[in-house]
């Protein structure tokens, strides 16, 4: 898992969240089957008292095993490895839809705890792109070693942000390196 060149050296997180940037669930889907495949546990979850307007990401009724009705709140957890060591970790949930400092101030907090050193953003927009040609796949980085390293473009991109935007400017500022990879999803996916 060492890296010397400093990008998950310690371990790695890779970051998705269901909403805005994740069409068709592929970054959450994706997510979700490194956290299953990996058997990765939860670490952290955060507040969503916080975070979240329940108008907007309503809390779901569920049955559990017992047939009894539970509430499932929205939210993110860091999912990590079952020893609590260096690994592969995954911040997984809903796009928050308030509170974005702080927001990233405690992942940021929660990400130096576990000792995670690089970052790798998911994400998918709806474009107009059709689904009989190979998904158009993007990576980019705001990190000037990362982009050499991996021949990667800065992006270009002007105009609203989502929560991974955040995430990265602070992960950044905090001297951990990111790279967002994206995809474009069929519109009537």
């Amino acid at each position: 898992m060492a890296d010397a060149n400093g990008f998950g050296e310690n371990s790695l997180l890779v970051v998705a969240f269901e909403g805005w940037n994740d069409a068709g669930e592929a970054a959450s889907g994706a997510s979700r089957a490194l956290r299953d495949q990996l058997e990765l546990v939860p670490l952290a979850d955060l507040d969503p008292e916080d975070y979240f307007d329940y108008q907007f990401n309503r809390p779901s009724s569920t049955l559990d095993e017992n047939g009894d009705r539970v509430l499932e709140w929205p939210g993110v957890t860091l999912w990590g490895p079952p020893d609590g060591g260096p690994g592969i970790h995954v911040l997984l949930g809903t796009e928050p839809s308030r509170g974005w400092k702080t927001f990233a101030t405690e992942v940021i907090d929660a990400l130096a705890a576990a000792g995670i050193d690089g970052i790798v953003f998911l994400g998918a927009m709806l474009a107009d792109v059709p689904h009989t040609r190979p998904i158009s796949i993007f990576a980019t980085s705001e990190n000037e070693a990362l982009r050499d390293r991996f021949e990667l473009e800065k992006s270009s991109y002007e105009g609203p942000v989502g929560i991974l935007s955040v995430l990265a400017d602070a992960a950044e500022r905090a001297g951990i390196r990111t790279l967002s990879i994206g995809e474009s999803v069929p519109h009537y996916v």
